[in-house]
């Protein structure tokens, strides 16, 4: 009995070493941001004294909000950038096409927005190359830009992505003001709007959810930062070679 206790111990002690020393593995092996971006390969924001920012949305196509978006923006002539999610691509293709028709930019965003941080590097390969295919059929064009779901990302998603020609695209970490956990449009702009400086990268979403919130924030804060100078580009304009 003591015999199989013992043997029970290690080995439990051994699955805990080797899951240990397997995290660590995969956090050594995930580089800092600084040396990312000096890949040239992931970005997060640009710096620059020209007052130009990108807006995103993430998680869309959606039926109903984003052409209202797309309204919003042709309105005040200001350009996006809508990292798409495959899925909701083949439900919507027409307002994929009034994206492209609108001079806004398309990125991908997966096909099925899995939050799977351990995905594999093959899977990962088949989630964008679906969306990319989806897309071509669509517009005619592949993406330029990927951005992993939730801004979670290793070594194996951004090799991933990069081994497929794409640019990676996070946000500004101060530019991130939770649309998706209820807040009110007030309180988006205002995070928006307080924290907004050249070269920004803005994180907003217009499916997922409801999304009318986000709507209304869009509606307050475009006008209010083009009367202090700012433009509106798509992530290609701010992200230039």
């Amino acid at each position: 009995m003591l015999t199989l206790l013992k043997r029970f111990v290690l080995m439990t002690l051994f699955l805990l070493f080797t899951s240990i020393l397997l995290q660590v593995t995969a956090f050594a092996e995930t580089k800092t941001r600084s040396e990312y971006e000096k890949t040239g390969q992931v970005l997060w924001e640009v710096n620059t004294q020209e007052k130009i920012v990108a807006l995103t949305f993430d998680d869309g196509p959606h039926p109903v909000y984003t052409p209202i978006l797309l309204d919003i923006l042709e309105k005040y002539d200001a350009k996006a950038t809508f990292f798409v999610v495959g899925s909701n691509v083949e439900k919507n293709p027409d307002i994929i096409k009034n994206i492209v028709m609108g001079s806004h930019e398309i990125g991908n965003h997966t096909f099925s927005h899995s939050y799977d941080t351990t995905i594999k590097p093959e899977r990962m390969v088949e989630e964008i190359e679906k969306t990319n295919n989806i897309l071509l059929l669509e517009t005619g064009n592949r993406p330029r830009f990927f951005r992993p779901v939730g801004g979670y990302f290793s070594q194996d998603i951004i090799d991933s992505a990069v081994g497929l020609e794409h640019k990676v695209l996070l946000w500004s970490w101060h530019q991130d003001p939770r649309d998706w956990d209820s807040k009110s449009a007030s309180n988006i702009a205002n995070h928006i709007m307080k924290n907004i400086h050249p070269g920004d990268v803005i994180l907003l979403h217009d499916g997922g959810g409801n999304r009318m919130e986000t709507i209304e924030a869009v509606e307050i804060l475009i006008p209010k930062l083009q009367s202090e100078g700012y433009r509106f580009v798509t992530v290609s304009e701010l992200w230039s070679d």
